[in-house]
């Protein structure tokens, strides 16, 4: 049975069109397909992100009908874990082969994997203003759920990320995290274990430690510290007011930090979204853990981190066409406002 049998079975059953994964011919990247979440084009032309309410009509609000019919994964303390809805990689697959349509031009196959969200459950709070304990809360609840996909064997890469605000894309003002655990390495990752291994095969030391030496001489790009975690302006920011939050020492896993760890990371990362909220009210921004494939027990040039990626401003004519971003904060300055 082919691919498209497989998908018009499921659909027909279910009412869900399973997502599917395609690849770019030219570059080899892989693009994620889910009519589930597809919307008419009218919905494009004035996109309006309104603010959902905790009267009930929220679908995360605890003791609303959405809460009551998703299936709970995990329910701890302020925060509980759900299955997404319309996930982009699907487990209750039977095959997971490539497959080659269109006279075996083109490369596709099932996006299997899985898609958990992180919800916390006070509505009216937001990431920027979260206390350091939720915040460790809700990163250790997700490096659980990390080692438990692990155990997937159809898992290959797992990429935590967390969408604040209307500009962000963040459908739903209620605060939570995503999980998506995937049957590919991630492109980000995976272009940046090229570079990283290209680095330490001619240095013989991993890129990211020498960035953090680097910074921690130059100090004009670092934003907060503590013990084991160093947050610094990127020296080639993409983005206005980019961060990223690393451990000091060489780990290439996220999912093997201890909990000590896991709260000297929320310290970090909490100094760093406070400071911008403070510095920019009212900011959107998306958030994402980079870390090592789930196929590799370890990696001596690969190093976990997380970036916080403020959306201050739009991609122009010129930044789409040629994949060259301008940003118009220097990371010197960023680091400088929010050090104040």
């Amino acid at each position: 049975m082919s691919l498209i049998d497989i998908n018009k079975r499921m659909q027909e059953e279910s009412g869900f069109i399973p997502p599917i994964l395609r690849q770019n011919i030219i570059t080899g990247d892989w693009i994620v397909i889910a009519p589930g979440r597809s919307r008419r084009p009218d919905d494009f032309i004035h996109p309006k992100m309104e603010a959902t309410k905790s009267s009930g009509k929220c679908p995360f609000c605890v003791g609303s009908k959405g809460y009551k019919e998703n299936e709970i994964v995990v329910n701890h303390g302020d925060i509980y874990v759900i299955e997404n809805k319309f996930p982009a990689f699907y487990e209750k697959r039977s095959a997971t082969r490539s497959y080659y349509p269109e006279d075996a031009f083109y490369r596709e196959r099932p996006s299997v994997g899985q898609h958990e969200v992180v919800i916390i459950k006070d509505h009216d709070t937001g990431l920027t203003k979260l206390s350091k304990s939720l915040t460790s809360e809700m990163f250790w609840i997700i490096l659980e759920r990390y080692r438990k996909m692990k155990e997937d064997d159809q898992v290959v890469s797992i990429t935590a990320i967390y969408n604040h605000g209307p500009e962000a894309g963040a459908s739903i003002d209620h605060p939570h995290a995503q999980i998506f655990a995937s049957g590919i390495v991630a492109n980000t990752v995976n272009r940046e274990m090229d570079g990283a291994e290209r680095y330490f095969g001619i240095n013989g030391v991993c890129v990211y430690c020498d960035i953090i030496k680097h910074e921690r001489s130059e100090k004009s790009r670092i934003v907060y510290q503590n013990d084991y975690f160093l947050a610094f302006a990127p020296f080639a920011s993409r983005y206005p007011f980019e961060t990223w939050v690393i451990p000091k020492r060489h780990q290439s896993q996220f999912e093997n930090s201890s909990r000590n760890e896991i709260d000297e990371f929320a310290d970090a990362a909490t100094e760093v979204l406070h400071r911008l909220e403070k510095v920019l009210p009212g900011l959107s921004l998306n958030m994402y853990v980079r870390t090592l494939p789930v196929i590799m027990n370890d990696c001596g040039y690969y190093h976990w981190y997380l970036e916080i990626a403020p959306r201050l401003t739009t991609f122009g004519g010129f930044e789409m066409g040629s994949g060259v971003i301008i940003n118009i904060v220097p990371p010197e300055k960023a680091a400088e406002y929010l050090k104040k």
